[in-house]
């Protein structure tokens, strides 16, 4: 989960339309909710829940299934209520009042703080449903095409408009890339770094390279420019629409 990611914000304002719906369902069961000035605290703990439900089941969807993520919202909400009241039955607990002098320890003063919270969990956790799964359904439909749009990343650009025979990579990919030659045992000669310009690719210049030492056996070798090839991607300036493409050769096993 990042911070930057304006899906994930937007999935959070999503909770004030979990916490409209639930103060609309409350509204027609209950018949007596109104919002004033004694239901505000109420509606601030049903947002809170909401939110942290809400971040809690960003991080552990991956992707933005409706059902798991409506799913996710009320569990992790559910455990978010039940963390607030528990908070408040310890405040109680520690700022408890002795009886007032006229009042019998035998006589029936009401509900505990417990006993409220429970009755008011279970009831957070039917009214809660519907808002969590219609909150997972709008993010699903809202973010998902905003995800796929971002997903078409461009995976190769072709070199040969800059009279180049191969391919410039992103970063990701150029490391999965280096990987794979890694585990076919083929050394990393060097790279070259590029960008994208108004769509057109062009030199930034940059590159790097990686000699075999005199007598190195070629495992070691192929070890060496592996990670040379990946510190320096890595470690290059992390700029926009920047590419690498690589340059290999297979080396046969000394005998």
């Amino acid at each position: 989960m990042k911070l930057t990611d304006k899906r994930f914000w937007i999935f959070e304002a999503l909770a004030i339309l979990s916490t409209a719906t639930t103060i609309g369902i409350m509204q027609v069961c209950l018949g007596r909710f109104e919002l004033d000035g004694d239901s505000m605290p109420i509606c601030c703990i049903i947002l809170t829940s909401y939110l942290v439900g809400q971040t809690v089941a960003w991080k552990v969807s991956k992707y933005l299934k409706w059902l798991k993520l409506g799913l996710s919202t009320y569990f992790y909400s559910i455990i978010s209520f039940a963390s607030i009241f528990a908070f408040i039955i310890i405040l109680d607990y520690l700022d408890r009042k002795p009886l007032p002098v006229d009042v019998s320890a035998d006589t029936h003063i009401g509900f505990s703080t417990f006993s409220i919270s429970l009755v008011a969990l279970f009831l957070w956790s039917i009214v809660s449903f519907i808002p969590s799964m219609l909150t997972g359904f709008s993010a699903s439909l809202c973010l998902s095409s905003k995800k796929s749009k971002s997903d078409r990343t461009l995976k190769s650009v072709s070199l040969e408009l800059l009279g180049v025979n191969g391919f410039a990579y992103p970063r990701k990919e150029a490391l999965k890339i280096a990987n794979r030659y890694f585990n076919s045992n083929k050394p990393i000669l060097g790279g070259d770094v590029y960008k994208l310009v108004n769509g057109r690719i062009e030199s930034t210049s940059d590159s790097w390279y990686c000699d075999r030492k005199e007598s190195e056996p070629s495992y070691d070798y192929v070890v060496r420019s592996y990670h040379i090839a990946c510190d320096y991607i890595r470690d290059y300036p992390d700029k926009a629409n920047t590419f690498f493409s690589i340059v290999i050769e297979q080396i046969e096993d000394e005998i």
